[in-house]
C-alpha cells in the first residue's frame, strides 16, 4: 500500500491540467489547491514510510530509534528503495524549507505595506510599466495601480480593473497560492499546479469583476489594452522590462497568461456552469479516497510490523 500514493501523484499530476479546463470557475481554485495539499501530503508520508522501513533494517539505526521491525524481508519494501526514499525525504524537507522561507518572507513584506497603506482606497504608483496588483497580507490586503495602468485605459475599464483586483483579495487567492507553492516544493510532480492555480484564481476574479460591474466586454477589452500596452512597454525599454517586479504569491496581479482564454470567455457572455461535472467529481473523490485510504492502510502496517 505505501506505493499506492506515489502512483496517484502520477495521475494527479498528469490529469490536472485537463481537471482544471473541466472544473467550472467557482471551485476550480479551491479544488485544485485541495487536491495539490492531498496529493503532497500523500506523497511526504509515504517516502516517510519508505525511508523509516530502510532506517530499522539498518542495526546502528534501529538500535538509536530503540525500535525493531518483526515483519520478514519479504514483506518489507527494498532496501535500495528506502535509501532512495531517506535521500527524498531529505531532499524534500530542504525544499520546503527554502520555499517556506521565501514564502514568510514575502508575506511580512506584504503585511508591513498592508499596515503602512492606509485602508479603503487605491494606492497610485508613478510607474509608466502598466500593471496593478492586489497585495495580501496576515491582517488585510490593499489594491496597488500604476500611473502606466491609469494612462492606458478610460474610466470604466480602470473600474473594471480594479473590481478584478478586490476580487483576488475577497477570495483570499493569495493563501491559495502560498499553500500550492508549499505542496510543489515538497512534491515535485505538482510543479505545475501553482501555475493551474494562478490561471484559475484569475479566471475566479475576471468573472467577479464582470458581475460587480456588469461589463464583461469592458473587461476583456482592458485585458486587450493591458497587454498590448505591456508589449510595447517590453519593446521600448528591452524584453526583461514587463517583467521586473518580481511575482510573490502574496501578489495577484492583473495577470497577463491566458489572455486570449480570458477575453474569450469574457466576451462568450456567460460564466460557464456552475456545476461540476459527474464525471469528474466522481473520478476525483476516487483518487482522493485511495490517496487518502491507502496512506492510513500503508501506516497502520508499517506500525503492526514494529510489534
Amino acid at each position: 500500500m505505501v506505493w499506492v500514493p506515489l502512483v496517484v501523484n502520477i495521475v494527479v499530476a498528469m490529469c490536472a491540467p485537463a481537471l482544471a479546463r473541466r472544473l467550472p470557475y467557482r471551485v476550480k481554485p479551491a479544488a485544485l489547491t485541495a487536491g495539490a495539499v492531498i496529493a503532497a501530503a500523500g506523497w511526504a508520508w509515504s517516502l516517510t514510510l519508505l525511508a523509516a522501513s530502510f532506517a530499522e533494517r539498518v542495526p546502528a539505526l534501529a538500535h538509536r530509534l530503540g525500535a525493531t521491525v518483526g515483519a520478514p524481508p519479504a514483506e518489507l519494501p527494498p532496501l535500495s528503495a528506502g535509501a532512495v526514499a531517506v535521500l527524498a525525504v531529505g531532499g524534500t524537507a530542504g525544499m520546503l524549507l527554502a520555499a517556506a522561507t521565501r514564502i514568510g518572507r514575502d508575506l511580512i513584506r506584504a503585511e508591513r505595506l498592508v499596515r503602512r497603506l492606509p485602508p479603503g482606497r487605491v494606492h497610485i504608483v508613478p510607474l509608466g510599466q502598466p500593471d496593478a496588483c492586489a497585495i495580501g497580507g496576515v491582517t488585510g490586503g490593499r489594491v496597488v495601480i500604476t500611473a502606466g495602468m491609469i494612462n492606458c485605459l478610460d474610466s470604466a475599464e480602470r473600474d473594471a480593473v480594479l473590481a478584478h483586483e478586490h476580487a483576488h483579495l475577497a477570495g483570499g487567492h493569495h493563501w491559495l497560492r502560498m499553500i500550492v507553492a508549499c505542496c510543489a516544493a515538497v512534491d515535485p510532480l505538482l510543479r505545475r499546479l501553482p501555475g493551474l492555480v494562478e490561471n484559475a484564481c484569475e479566471r475566479w476574479a475576471d468573472e467577479h469583476a464582470a458581475r460587480a460591474t456588469g461589463q464583461r466586454r469592458v473587461l476583456a477589452r482592458a485585458l486587450g489594452k493591458v497587454s498590448l500596452a505591456t508589449l510595447r512597454e517590453a519593446q521600448r525599454h528591452g524584453p526583461g522590462a514587463a517583467g521586473r517586479t518580481r511575482s510573490t504569491p502574496t501578489t495577484c496581479g492583473f495577470d497577463h497568461s491566458g489572455v486570449a482564454e480570458r477575453m474569450t470567455a469574457l466576451l462568450d457572455g456567460s460564466s460557464g456552469t456552475a456545476r461540476v461535472p459527474g464525471t469528474v467529481l466522481l473520478a476525483t473523490s476516487a483518487l482522493a479516497a485511495i490517496m487518502i485510504g491507502s496512506a492510513v492502510h500503508a501506516g497502520t502496517d508499517y506500525l503492526a510490523m514494529l510489534r
